[in-house]
């Protein structure tokens, strides 16, 4: 059967029942809204990292093809500046895990005689698996290449071939003349020569991995002459246009710079002005969506932003994420399907204001916004708790300098997979005192949806009849938007029974407590990639038999396809578009 034309028919006689009886999820909420925590799985990458370093410092995550043309997870972490034993060196840090998160391996470069140590990694990755992997060597910047899924490293310990760099970024997208290459764009703060500076090289299938060449961009001169601009940068996989944020703090003025013609030449946009207590941290972070909308956050230390671009960020739209007083710091955002967006941060305890340097004696969550209508004139952002507590005391967010804890390195990362998840690399190091270097390279992928990319995720068809103070609840199909397998359905009627496990063709009947109460009745679907689908009903019970669901009476008989709104509307887009295969 067409599954594309029978979920379009459901969502089309659903459609009003699930608005009324659905009021949790209906009625809109601010700007932002604070949602429990357990909506993502974590977990530590590596509790043995090479050769005794602990890399929780600086982690950058990746979702991109592997060499056997699975979707690989890819992270990244230098080991530091450091050199122990016999004058080896050692290389950045590197993990891959082939089952999404699962488990991971880590990735020995090997020894690259005579160039240094490690710092400020990143990764990129071609469509074919080969990997590209920067790191800090020293007084210049690397781009060393595995076309073998990091078994076999080709080390290119000159690729800037400038002197004196620092935090330098990578990369991938579209060659801009349209053919099947793509473009390896690698970016860097090149101190002596004043300013941000990028350099490319085109690649195909058939290119020698020890013969990529590096050639300037914007004819080798600095695309900003800041020297204080570490801001990274991104490639639109649609159009291959290249975005670069840029705050100078001289000069008070947010800006993103524009390539439409694979970084021969740059323009300036200016985003917004301010200070640097309203525009904190050392990076900018930006990122486009499947659209080619341009989304890029910053943080004022006491609050969140995102600004959203549907024009190649030649006007911008800025919202507050945030809206309680914390001091939050090294927010970073990552861009699904159109409109669809995740932003993760650190986040102090209620109540703090002032510098994250100075917050020596408070615990630091990672929180997360995931946002699915940033296009809109009004966003709804749904804040997350993805992990509490994993830092105490001050975050040092001003470079090398000062006396804070510098740990959890400068910045935190999230990634979108194919699945439309969103995923988040960071450091956990709980209360171990400043700059003992004891931080947990950590990872964190979402659970329950809407996710970030449409069509995607477990939906479930049922109805539901009211008769007196007993619920009668029947499965009529369940279905998986990628035709995953579904494992698990349970439902808790919430209140305090145990929960119930079902299958796709079960019905139960359930009677609440004689006694006037409220109730969230839960029913939850999970596929085999543990992706999960959870609608929310608030029941209300009277001790004289009356039963209400969202306001509607007892004794109505109501169907509905559990799906989150984001899904529904996404479904009935299709349903005008035509049948899907």
């Amino acid at each position: 059967m067409n599954r594309g034309k029978r979920t379009r028919t459901r969502i089309s006689i659903h459609i009003l029942a699930f608005a009324l009886f659905t009021t949790v999820l209906v009625v809109m909420p601010p700007a932002s809204a604070e949602l429990p925590q357990g909506q993502f799985y974590t977990a530590t990458v590596d509790e043995n990292i090479y050769n005794g370093q602990r890399g929780g410092f600086e982690p950058h995550i990746l979702a991109a093809p592997g060499v056997d043309g699975k979707e690989w997870y890819y992270y990244d972490s230098p080991s530091g500046l450091v050199s122990p034993g016999l004058g080896r060196r050692i290389p950045g840090n590197f993990w891959i895990s082939k089952d999404y998160g699962e488990t991971w391996t880590h990735i020995d470069k090997g020894t690259i005689p005579g160039v240094g140590a490690s710092g400020d990694t990143f990764t990129t990755v071609s469509k074919d698996g080969t990997i590209f992997f920067t790191d800090l060597y020293g007084a210049s910047a690397s781009v060393d290449t595995s076309p073998d899924g990091g078994q076999t490293w080709y080390a290119n310990p000159g690729a800037s071939e400038y002197m004196i760099d620092d935090r330098q970024w990578l990369d991938i997208g579209p060659t801009s003349s349209g053919s099947q290459q793509q473009t390896v764009y690698f970016s860097f703060n090149q101190m002596s020569g004043g300013g941000l500076v990028m350099v490319k090289t085109d690649i195909t299938t058939d290119t020698p991995v020890d013969d990529y060449t590096w050639v300037p961009c914007n004819a080798g001169l600095p695309i900003t002459t800041d020297v204080g601009a570490r801001d990274n940068f991104a490639v639109d996989q649609k159009t291959g246009n290249i975005y670069l944020a840029n705050f100078a703090p001289g000069a008070g003025e947010l800006d993103v710079w524009v390539s439409t013609n694979g970084g021969n030449s740059f323009t300036s946009h200016k985003v917004t002005e301010g200070d640097s207590a309203s525009i904190h941290n050392i990076f900018a972070v930006i990122d486009t969506d499947s659209d080619g909308n341009v989304y890029l956050t910053w943080s004022s230390r006491a609050h969140v932003f995102l600004a959203v671009s549907k024009d190649q960020a030649a006007t911008w739209s800025i919202y507050q994420i945030t809206q309680t007083k914390s001091v939050r710091t090294f927010p970073w955002v990552a861009g699904g399907d159109a409109g669809q967006v995740g932003v993760a941060w650190y986040e102090s305890q209620p109540g703090d204001e002032g510098r994250p340097d100075d917050q020596t004696k408070s615990w630091w969550s990672l929180k997360t916004a995931i946002c699915h209508n940033a296009l809109d004139e009004n966003p709804v952002f749904n804040i997350i708790t993805v992990a509490p507590n994993i830092h105490y005391g001050g975050i040092q967010t001003t470079g090398t300098g000062g006396g804070s804890d510098r740990d959890l390195g400068d910045f935190l990362t999230c990634n979108v997979d194919s699945h439309g998840r969103l995923l988040i690399s960071y450091g956990n190091d709980g209360d171990d005192g400043p700059n003992t270097k004891l931080s947990y390279p950590m990872f964190a992928r979402q659970i329950d949806g809407p996710f970030l990319k449409n069509g995607t995720g477990p939906v479930i068809d049922y109805r539901l009849s009211l008769d007196g103070r007993t619920a009668h609840l029947s499965l009529t199909n369940v279905t998986d938007l990628e035709g995953l397998a579904i494992t698990n359905i349970t439902v808790d009627w919430g209140d305090g029974s145990e929960p119930v496990t079902m299958n796709s063709t079960t019905s139960l009947s359930h009677e609440y407590p004689d006694k006037d109460g409220r109730y969230n009745l839960t029913i939850q679907a999970t596929n085999e990639l543990d992706m999960r689908t959870t609608a929310l009903k608030t029941v209300k019970v009277s001790a004289e038999g009356g039963f209400t669901i969202a306001g509607m009476p007892g004794g109505v008989v109501i169907g509905g396809l559990i799906v989150l709104l984001a899904i529904a509307a996404v479904a009935l887009k299709m349903g005008k578009k035509g049948d899907r295969e």
